[in-house]
């Protein structure tokens, strides 16, 4: 392989890029595909910072009548979906110590500032 690809492969930040076989110089780059939310599923999500306790945020006040989630990782359950966004009744998560904690919320989120780490 020459230096240059194995420079640009370096430099390549979206696709990952572990699987590279160097007996035959090949790398499986696998598929990409967003995170699907299914009506009347649950799933263990993250949020984006910008999300948390941010209640002056155009999402909070146009979508949510000014409440926000107060914690990071939230476990979802997806009850109505209107194109990028998605109306979840949440519960709180402590990802640290794996159990939920006392907060309730519901709300809409876009699916594009959350991270699905997990399908319940």
């Amino acid at each position: 392989m020459r230096q240059v690809i194995k420079d640009q492969l370096r430099a390549c930040q979206f696709a990952d890029l572990h699987h590279f076989d160097a007996d035959t110089y090949t790398v499986h780059i696998p598929k990409y595909s967003k995170p699907k939310y299914d009506l009347n599923q649950m799933y263990l999500i993250g949020l984006n910072e910008v999300l948390i306790n941010n209640t002056n945020s155009p999402l909070a006040s146009n979508w949510n009548h000014g409440t926000a989630p107060s914690t990071k990782y939230l476990k979802i359950f997806v009850s109505k979906q209107l194109g990028k966004m998605i109306y979840v009744d949440s519960i709180g998560y402590d990802y640290a110590a794996y159990q939920d904690l006392n907060n309730v919320w519901s709300g809409w989120l876009p699916t594009e500032e959350i991270e699905q780490i997990a399908k319940l």
